[in-house]
């Protein structure tokens, strides 16, 4: 995983939360994903993945129920106490949002790509399988609130 990829996804979404919804959330160590690591729990995730001439990636954004809530009454109207048809929209957006923002950094590096629509997966106790063979970088956010999780992983194609 080139520290050329991560950090632009790291600082986009701190950016993303800074200035939509007021969050300054902590970050963890990152670690590396295991081949069958679930999530536990009950958790909402967005999995989008990026193809360019120079590599492919998939990232994923897991938010705990708490989590997710939380930064969707920071960002929406009215009163939100369940995961419904809006947060799940919310968290397709924070998806776009994150990715986007890394996209624009990444091309000012001369990475280029195209992104997928997000994939959100709503349950408990789940496997996001991404369409990458190269690492997983876990990077583990926490605020009082509760906590998520952004999942990299960066395939470079030899173009020789």
């Amino acid at each position: 995983m080139h520290v050329n990829f991560i950090n632009p996804v790291l600082g986009s979404m701190l950016n993303v939360l800074s200035t939509m919804a007021h969050i300054e959330p902590k970050v963890g160590s990152p670690k590396i994903k295991e081949k069958n690591d679930t999530v536990h729990g009950k958790n909402i995730s967005g999995v989008m993945s990026m193809v360019g001439r120079r590599g492919n990636a998939s990232i994923a954004l897991t938010f705990s129920e708490a989590a997710i809530l939380h930064i969707a009454r920071k960002m929406l109207p009215g009163e939100i106490t369940t995961i419904d048809g809006t947060v799940i929209d919310l968290v397709g957006e924070l998806a776009n949002m994150v990715l986007g923002g890394a996209k624009s950094s990444l091309e000012n590096g001369g990475y280029f790509f195209n992104l997928s629509l997000p994939t959100i997966i709503l349950g408990t106790d789940y496997l996001i399988a991404h369409k990458t063979n190269a690492p997983i970088i876990m990077l583990p956010f926490t605020m009082p609130e509760g906590e998520f999780t952004v999942e990299a992983g960066y395939e470079e194609i030899d173009d020789k």
